[in-house]
């Protein structure tokens, strides 16, 4: 079975486990990314999303104007910016306003407490806690979302654009030898962290084709020193920088980015820097519905010669206007 047909069966497989409890009072039963067994009763006509890639993924579902309440951080599609914001995001959340919304499902990512989780639940809120950095997790969660939003046509139309494009790339880079993986070093925010096995981000490098440089380090998010990336001499550097405001990045705010790692005097004789093989990404290509457009463009980078039929850019546009009838804004990667 391969990647396309998989995510397809898990589909399927949450459509028919997913099925209605008996009695008359209908609901579904979810597992979550943490494992849990969420109870949600339907139809659920009212959410509240913590998570800005959970309030994509509604919108893509037709189902944007159930969203009552948001995290600061959901601005995509653009109308959301009407919705009510009921905090920063889940790890700093206004559980008050959420209470007093009642709504019938709130949806959060991983930064969410134990103890908030807790105190909505307490109320007979059901929350769904899930990681958006995952594209086959993603996947996963469109399938729940469809069930419990009455869209599972729309949630299969969407995982088919998005499972093929992830199949192309694990197809093309799965097997290729070791010799045949650049090196890579991937600082996440600011400079020299970045991070090693286990974390989403090293998954990521792994499946576009390549080897990550910091996969061996003990801690998941290390601080590493300039000597050490130095010694490492990585083939491809990426920095992911965080978008925190819905003002989207431009080319210009990127290449700055780029400029100030090319111009680092520690790493003038990094293959990376003297082969100009240094790229931008903001944190929007890096998780939810986007995250496979940000996969997209890592396995171009690492590959170029296995990609010269696909446009990382026309997909997204092609996604973007598919999926929320918009045109893509701002920039999401550099160059």
């Amino acid at each position: 079975m391969n990647g396309s047909q998989m995510l397809i069966a898990i589909f399927i497989f949450l459509c028919i486990s997913a099925l209605p409890i008996t009695g008359c009072a209908q609901e579904v039963v979810i597992t979550d990314y943490t494992g849990q067994s969420v109870s949600v009763p339907l139809p659920v006509e009212s959410i509240v999303s913590l998570s800005s890639s959970a309030s994509e993924i509604v919108c893509a579902l037709n189902a944007g104007e159930k969203i009552i309440g948001r995290g600061s951080s959901s601005l995509f599609p653009p109308y959301l910016e009407e919705v009510p914001v009921v905090g920063k995001s889940s790890r700093t959340l206004d559980l008050e306003r959420i209470i007093e919304l009642d709504p019938d499902l709130v949806i959060a990512d991983t930064m969410i407490s134990e103890e908030d989780r807790k105190s909505i639940e307490k109320t007979g809120i059901p929350v769904l806690e899930e990681s958006f950095a995952d594209p086959v997790r993603v996947n996963e969660v469109i399938g729940n979302l469809g069930i419990l939003l009455d869209e599972e046509d729309r949630a299969e139309e969407m995982i088919d654009f998005l499972a093929g494009y992830l199949e192309m790339i694990e197809e093309r880079t799965s097997n290729l030898d070791p010799e045949m993986r650049p090196a890579v070093f991937l600082e996440r925010g600011w400079t020299y962290h970045t991070a090693s096995a286990g974390t989403p981000s090293d998954s990521r490098i792994i499946f576009a084709g390549g080897r990550n440089i910091a996969r061996e380090e003990e801690i998941k998010y290390p601080t590493v020193c300039p000597e050490w990336v130095v010694q490492s001499d990585p083939d491809v550097i990426v920095r992911l920088v965080w978008a925190t405001t819905g003002i989207p990045f431009t080319k210009e705010n990127l290449e700055e980015v780029r400029s100030e790692i090319m111009s680092r005097p520690e790493l003038a004789n990094v293959k990376a820097v003297k082969n100009g093989k240094v790229y931008v990404m903001s944190s929007k290509a890096n998780s939810g519905v986007m995250s496979m457009i940000g996969e997209l463009y890592l396995a171009d980078w690492f590959h170029p010669e296995l990609f010269e039929d696909v446009d990382p850019e026309e997909v997204h546009q092609d996604m973007v206007q598919k999926f929320y009838g918009l045109e893509v804004e701002g920039a999401y990667v550099y160059p």
